[in-house]
């Protein structure tokens, strides 16, 4: 038998390179309709808002609040909204642009965005499924507009702290609890010493005393 021809041997190449992506292709797109969202940032959020009604969620990966409210907002992704909502999210750590133009103050905040963007309403309500799913599905109408250029609310120092990532506070508790504890330590270790000094002086003088 004769070897394949070079042509035949690299259009088969062709063929099979060309199957692959094909298959690579299909599993992204499964992938990203696993989760139903859209992943906005500063290079397609005009895009993505003048194609229609949008639910977007700003997050921080490092976030406790939007961590806990994970699993519903993946839920609500799924769901068949009515008017064409869609439901999209922003990592606000990587566009912070998208924070000054919207007004976000803190993590998570969710926006209903309407009329490519001129129209935005802020929700309120519990980081739950049911709150957010009566939301999207017409609550936003009722719920007052949103002013990106308003002044930021002062947050109290209890939301600050909380805001933090977690080994941040960890190392915050270590140094409350230990500063104190080092202190104690330092001044027990000046409180024992001085004793030994004064049993010392105590134990010279009662020997001068006996050899007198």
């Amino acid at each position: 038998s004769h070897p394949p021809h070079p042509t035949m041997a690299a259009m088969r190449a062709s063929a099979l390179l060309l199957a692959s992506l094909c298959w690579l292709r299909s599993a992204v797109a499964v992938e990203e309709g696993k989760w139903g969202w859209i992943d906005v940032d500063n290079s397609n959020v005009d895009r993505v808002l003048k194609e229609g009604p949008i639910l977007l969620k700003f997050f921080a990966p490092w976030c406790t609040h939007c961590k806990s409210m994970a699993k519903d907002f993946h839920k609500l992704a799924q769901e068949t909204l009515p008017d064409g909502i869609r439901v999209g999210r922003v990592d606000s750590t990587k566009n912070p642009a998208l924070n000054k133009r919207f007004g976000i103050p803190g993590y998570p905040t969710l926006l209903m965005l309407t009329d490519d963007g001129k129209d935005i309403r802020k929700y309120t309500g519990d980081r739950t499924f049911p709150s957010m799913l009566e939301f999207a599905s017409g609550g936003w109408k009722e719920a007052p507009k949103h002013d990106p250029t308003a002044p930021k609310p002062k947050r109290s120092i209890y939301e600050d702290l909380h805001g933090l990532p977690w080994p941040v506070k960890a190392v915050g508790l270590l140094f409350v609890i230990g500063l104190p504890l080092s202190i104690f330590a330092a001044c027990y270790d000046v409180w024992v010493e001085n004793k030994r000094k004064t049993a010392r002086r105590a134990e010279r003088k009662a020997a001068m005393g006996k050899a007198e």
